[in-house]
């Protein structure tokens, strides 16, 4: 079968790009379909095209259209150009399927998502996000009833460009029902497989407890600098944290592992709150590392898919705290497998954070069996046969 992937780009360091690189890894190791993956934006300047390793055997084609290129300009002037560059994706997209002879096209829900419906082949939508996740990444950037309305017609819109799909394959059984409740009757749901499953952390070793563990007496956090993933949230906790009289943790450190946009406001936030024992580390060139050498991991998005992050910690056995956003906290740290945090509630979360360090053996116990639900849950193994059915149509 010949496959044809949909994605912004694969320069950068993200979920999407990981996951993706990922299982066209897989599938070209263990299948014999052909994988292409066309992409829209350009290569920054010193950027590698892929920021992930990727097998030879799967072939990259770079559009360049750049639809980030008037992004500053007036509002009307944006809106005439992203046409003319939406007009010109569609006519590439369709050439070059009709020229492969392209069987299945996926698109991880990028621009193509309008026109999906659209091409001469078989169309399926991967959505890494919660199906509010356009009104939600609105409503973080900018507060008022116009842009929630805004987010509420960009959410219309979606649902409309899936509808019509072969398959729309979500990750949490949370948002299948969402979905489903917006009259989509072609939702599965595949969970992303969890990229350690190769890896051998060092935390595995059933003889590491969490009293052995807190040698590093370190909180975790990974992902991305950017407002979803609600750092600045974790900051305001972690300076409660760090202001508690009743429990000493001026020798545990708050390690944030990840880079983007949101770094210089993250730092002025921590000169202004007077912050210590914090660290912006930035890219890690092996994250499993930065897991082995935790004591907790803590997840503070706003909103999420299925959170990778939240996902590996587990797979390292590392006790792990989360706010119940929408979606996929809930559904991994249930029964027992680590401690959920209302959305945003900064206060309950500095409780929860001192609550585990004072607690190592619950800590410890939770991991364990966190760890076992992972590794049982999220392998290459499990996850991919999964989508082989889908591609298959069965």
């Amino acid at each position: 079968m010949r496959i044809l992937y949909c994605i912004p780009h694969l320069y950068n360091s993200g979920g999407m790009e990981r996951v993706l690189t990922q299982k066209v890894n897989w599938l070209a190791a263990h299948t014999e379909h052909e994988i292409t993956i066309i992409t829209t934006e350009p290569v920054p300047a010193g950027a590698s095209e892929c920021y992930f390793p990727l097998s030879e055997k799967v072939k990259v084609v770079e559009l360049n259209i750049d639809f980030n290129a008037d992004y500053t300009k007036p509002l009307l002037t944006k809106y005439y150009a992203h046409m003319r560059r939406m007009r010109a994706y569609r006519c590439a997209l369709t050439e070059y399927i009709r020229a492969k002879k392209i069987d299945l096209c996926i698109s991880l829900c990028g621009k193509e998502i309008a026109f999906l419906r659209h091409l001469p082949c078989r169309t399926i939508a991967e959505m890494h996000f919660a199906k509010d996740q356009r009104r939600l990444l609105l409503m973080a950037n900018h507060k008022g009833p116009f842009w929630s309305l805004l987010g509420r017609v960009r959410t219309w819109q979606l649902v409309r460009a899936v509808k019509p799909l072969e398959k729309l394959v979500v990750l949490t059984e949370a948002d299948k029902r969402e979905w489903e409740e917006s009259g989509c009757r072609n939702v599965t749901v595949i969970p992303n497989p969890c990229v350690f499953d190769k890896v051998q952390c060092t935390i595995h070793n059933a003889q590491c407890t969490m009293h052995n563990a807190q040698k590093a007496k370190t909180v975790l956090a990974v992902g991305r600098l950017h407002e979803q993933k609600g750092f600045d949230l974790l900051l305001q906790a972690w300076d409660r944290v760090q202001r508690d009289k009743v429990q000493s943790t001026k020798d545990w450190t708050l390690r944030i592992v990840g880079e983007g946009p949101k770094r210089a406001e993250l730092e002025a936030q921590m000169k202004s709150l007077q912050l210590q024992h914090i660290i912006l580390f930035g890219r890690a060139e092996n994250v499993a590392d930065e897991y082995s050498e935790a004591s907790l991991f803590v997840l503070s998005s706003r909103y999420e898919g299925l959170p990778l992050a939240l996902i590996e910690a587990m797979w390292c056995g590392v006790p792990c705290i989360a706010f119940d956003c929408p979606q996929g906290p809930a559904e991994l740290l249930a029964d027992g497998r680590g401690w959920l945090v209302p959305a945003n509630d900064v206060e309950k979360l500095a409780e929860q954070i001192l609550y585990v360090i004072a607690h190592p053996d619950e800590a410890q116990e939770r991991a364990a069996k966190a760890q076992a639900y992972a590794q049982a849950t999220y392998s290459e193994e499990v996850i991919m046969p999964r989508w082989e059915k889908v591609m298959n149509n069965e």
